[in-house]
């Protein structure tokens, strides 16, 4: 089961924390997921994997 759902305000568990909305969620041909986000200030949809994010805090 994907632990991140469409609409959930997520953040990136590295770098900067920036933050998006997910907007697609994929499984993979390994078992795991693979989420489309709607990063803030982007204009595009960014791809992560699931240890990739967080619940974002704000």
């Amino acid at each position: 089961m994907a632990k991140f759902a469409i609409g959930e305000r997520v953040e990136r568990a590295t770098d900067d924390h920036q933050d998006g909305v997910v907007v697609a969620v994929f499984p993979t041909t390994d078992g795991d997921f693979r989420y489309a986000v709607d990063m803030e200030g982007y204009g595009a949809l960014q791809f992560f994997a699931e240890e990739k994010l967080v619940v974002c805090a704000r």
